[in-house]
């Protein structure tokens, strides 16, 4: 009787609710539904994205039988992947809705070039989801940059003679090439000498690919301290307690450039080192172009053999492509420094070889994403430019140059608002106009979250099936 009375109960909430919909107007109901939907999509995808995050570092750390760091242990990885579900559910349903209400208040067509610049501008705030006390300047900065580059683009064909002139700069040929030399530039001076700016993984990636030993790396950097006059730095010698057994020898020298040659000739040296590295580094990317490429052309490959060699034939050379990049990285980040330290050391003395002779020697190395396809150089550059600005605006705080009272902690909240208004801006303001400005796969993104008629949820990770 008891389980009766139940779906008795269950069925007349099922009709009260259907009743409440019906009684909404066509309009209002398509309204609701693109609400209820965007929310729910962009809750799915935080849920799908951290928790899958969260597993694979789970998995991984079990296989490789290491202990898991507090901060991913029992209920703070649940709450970060319920935080990163509200965000992204928030991000979604809060900016349909004012998108929305604009829409009824304003009208379509007076709010047709503006409306999704202050919804996705107001949505924004829901970053702060991820925590009160946590800012998140990493995503908040790379989405900014993101923005920042796809208004560029969008003012290319703007009728204004202003954001013409504003986005020139991407007329420029190899604009990208200046931004990674300027983010590496960055990038490497902090890793070796303001380390605390970086994040952990950053900093763990370039410890294991730079392809020295550790003990050659902190001597290095000790050198530098030492030479740059820091009061608070190691002594000329103290660098001499990480020389292994064996290499006495190199204790005698007094630049970067003895450290790292050890009596060889400079490019024999590189030479080999870059044959070395390059068999080390293509395990690296095998995984970033075959899996995806099985996931997302599995139906394909299914149902058409033939295409396997196409796939294959493109994953192998992306894969060189990029393997190649890297080695090439990471061999001018040693050419530069050791070359600069033998041409400067007889002109400005060993001394003199400092934090200013550093950063001007880790320039060119971003000149080596050249080696990279044009479509990926543009992500590199964006992606490490936005690492690169966190990085240097952490170093300028420590330095002193930021005064207190324009260090805003929450600075985050508004680097990313102004990023989402400015994204949702080139995707639905003026009707779409704008879409050309973004790559398929993001726009593929936005499209299943905002649209009335997005993409399925399968179709969006991973590939429609062929019609029949």
């Amino acid at each position: 009787m008891r389980t009766m009375d139940d779906a008795e109960d269950r069925g007349g909430l099922l009709r009260e609710v259907e009743k409440a919909t019906t009684s909404v107007g066509g309009e209002d109901r398509r309204a609701l539904e693109r609400v209820w939907n965007a929310t729910v999509r962009g809750g799915s995808i935080g849920f799908i994205l951290r928790g899958g995050f969260v597993s694979f570092s789970a998995l991984t750390s079990v296989f490789l039988g290491r202990k898991r760091r507090a901060e991913t242990k029992g209920p703070s990885s649940v709450v970060s992947v319920l935080r990163w579900t509200a965000f992204l559910g928030s991000l979604g349903g809060s900016y349909v809705a004012l998108d929305e209400g604009l829409l009824r208040i304003v009208g379509k067509q007076k709010s047709r070039k503006w409306r999704g610049l202050v919804s996705g501008t107001v949505a924004g705030s829901s970053i702060c989801l991820l925590g009160r006390k946590d800012p998140q300047y990493a995503i908040a900065i790379y989405v900014a940059l993101r923005a920042l580059w796809l208004f560029l683009r969008r003012s290319r064909r703007s009728t204004s003679k202003l954001l013409r002139t504003i986005s020139a700069p991407l007329e420029v040929r190899h604009a990208d090439v200046l931004v990674m030399c300027l983010s590496c530039t960055q990038i490497l001076y902090a890793w070796l000498l303001e380390p605390k700016t970086l994040p952990r993984t950053y900093s763990k990636f370039l410890d294991k690919h730079c392809g020295k030993p550790e003990w050659m790396i902190q001597a290095f950097r000790e050198m530098i301290q030492h030479n740059s006059g820091n009061p608070l730095g190691p002594p000329s010698s103290h660098w001499h307690r990480l020389v292994p057994a064996g290499l006495e020898h190199v204790k005698k020298t007094g630049t970067p450039y003895g450290i790292v040659m050890q009596n060889q000739y400079q490019l024999l040296h590189h030479l080999l080192f870059f044959m070395r590295e390059y068999k080390e580094k293509i395990p690296v990317y095998v995984p970033v172009y075959f899996l995806p490429a099985l996931v997302v052309h599995r139906w394909k490959l299914i149902t058409n053999p033939k295409l396997g060699r196409t796939v294959l034939y493109k994953c192998v050379a992306g894969t060189m492509q990029s393997a190649l990049f890297l080695t090439a990285f990471c061999t001018m980040a040693w050419t530069t420094t050791c070359g600069g330290a033998w041409l400067c050391a007889p002109l400005v003395g060993k001394q003199n070889l400092g934090e200013k002779w550093l950063a001007l020697s880790l320039f060119p190395i971003g000149a080596s994403v050249m080696c990279e396809k044009r479509s990926r150089r543009k992500e590199l550059a964006v992606y490490c430019s936005a690492r690169a600005l966190e990085s240097f605006v952490l170093c300028a705080i420590a330095w002193g140059w930021i005064p207190k009272r324009l260090q805003y902690k929450r600075f985050d909240v508004v680097l990313f608002s102004i990023g989402v208004g400015l994204i949702m801006h080139c995707y639905a303001d003026s009707d779409g106009d704008y879409r050309y400005t973004f790559r398929s796969k993001y726009q593929n993104v936005l499209s299943f979250v905002f649209d009335s008629q997005p993409r399925s949820l399968r179709g969006l990770f991973f590939g429609d099936p062929p019609s029949s």
